[in-house]
């Protein structure tokens, strides 16, 4: 996997930590210091990143999971997580100096404003903390610190190394020191953090597991009968672009107009509406609407308007290839992404061979606009796993197959590396 980032304002961890410099002194972040009279969102207990359990427990809040081989680093705003990134450590390792100031314009850039005010990073690894060890990670290190200081004035406040069980403080050399080399226990630390802290553990975000697995679980809806119901509607679905969208534009609107009880969208609606779930499914046979509807989902009818008049051109597939894979100024639909989200979970019981197959290449392309390259992998591993013959197809590749492509050529979605256009920013701010 490649570069994985999401920015994200963190609506639930305050944080504490030391924002003066790389010393080793334990001056409090203090968010009313930081910006006095601004209201910080906060636990009722704050973390502390000088803590190797709190530093931990942060990660798994954010991520879901603990990481393995990968570099994360955390922006730190007003006593709160700003954002966040996950990288794989071996391309890391292959270009240390390119990769830390890369990572320091993803976290502390122009196109992350509001940056933050410091960062911590974390390397998780599989070797084990030893002082006489070499330091592999001393120039990516310094890179990353002085690039968030070139970027936005921001200071890396900790630096955790995470191997074989064990976390120690990076810049903590001392072989006097007993926590030094190779550490404390991880799990341990960890676990007395969350047993402080339980709120860390259920409300932290699912791994890419979980994500995954729980799309996979059927909602009660989905009964047997509902299934045959869906099944035996063989009317042909819409054959022209303008019906195929005009469908799905109505599917999803809805999604956005029954959301309630603080929903942000809400789709069982379908499983009364067998006729709809049936063309709506039977339109994703076709390599041509998924286009169209990936660009409909980011955007609107009349975005996609011009496209359509063009169909047959190869216009249409520049012009909604170029809105569904994040190469456009304006920022998503998020709201739109997110019912398309909900609808193919409901869709997904109903769907057979090349259906269920686009179904979970849209909820991979799905992930990967939301900034989680890991999570959108899963995806589309189930479908290189559950379909190969369709992966393997040279006339007409899955979706799937065109994510896992874009996250080998891009790394992060466009609009991910954009602070204000993030899926995460428009969460924290509806």
């Amino acid at each position: 996997m490649l570069p994985n980032g999401r920015l994200q304002p963190c609506e639930l961890v305050r944080v504490f930590g030391n924002v003066g410099g790389m010393n080793d002194s334990s001056t409090p972040y203090n968010p009313e210091q930081a910006e006095p009279g601004k209201a910080s969102r906060r636990s009722a207990q704050p973390l502390c990143v000088d803590r190797p359990g709190d530093a931990l427990a942060l990660v798994q809040h954010t991520f879901g999971y603990l990481p393995a081989e990968s570099l994360v680093v955390i922006g730190l705003s007003a006593g709160v997580t700003g954002g966040h990134l996950r990288v794989d450590l071996a391309p890391v390792l292959e270009q240390p100096e390119r990769m830390g100031a890369q990572c320091a314009a993803w976290i502390a850039g122009p196109e992350a404003a509001p940056a933050p005010e410091a960062a911590m990073a974390i390397i998780f690894d599989s070797e084990l903390p030893a002082p006489d060890s070499p330091d592999q990670y001393e120039v990516l290190m310094a890179r990353l610190a002085e690039g968030l200081f070139e970027q936005a004035g921001a200071s890396l406040v900790k630096v955790w190394h995470v191997g074989q069980g064990f976390i120690r403080d990076y810049r903590c050399s001392d072989v006097s020191e007993a926590r030094s080399f190779p550490g404390e226990d991880a799990d341990s630390v960890l676990q007395a953090t969350l047993q402080r802290l339980p709120e860390l553990a259920w409300s932290r975000a699912a791994s890419p597991a979980e994500a995954l697995s729980g799309f996979l679980a059927a909602p009660s809806r989905a009964t047997h009968a509902q299934q045959r119901a869906v099944r035996e509607h063989t009317a042909p679905p819409p054959n022209r672009a303008e019906a195929v969208t005009a469908l799905w534009d109505a599917a999803l609107r809805r999604c956005i107009r029954e959301a309630h009880g603080g929903s942000r969208t809400e789709a069982s609606w379908i499983h009364q509406s067998p006729e709809q779930a049936s063309a709506l499914l039977r339109t994703l046979e076709q390599a041509e609407n998924l286009e169209l509807l990936m660009a409909l989902t980011v955007s609107s009818v009349d975005a996609v308007g011009d496209a359509l008049e063009l169909v047959g051109s190869g216009a249409v597939h520049s012009g909604s290839m170029e809105l569904a894979w994040g190469f456009s100024p304006h920022p998503p639909r998020w709201e739109r992404v997110e019912g398309l989200s909900e609808l193919l979970y409901h869709l997904l019981p109903y769907a057979r061979g090349v259906q269920r197959a686009e179904i979970l290449g849209l909820r991979s392309w799905i992930e990967w606009l939301r900034g989680s390259s890991s999570t959108a992998t899963v995806f589309a591993e189930e479908v290189r796993q559950q379909h190969p013959e369709l992966w393997a197809s040279i006339t007409a590749p899955p979706v799937a197959r065109s994510v896992v492509h874009c996250i080998r050529a891009l790394g992060i979605c466009p609009w991910a590396r954009v602070k204000e256009s993030s899926y995460s920013w428009w969460l924290g701010h509806r």
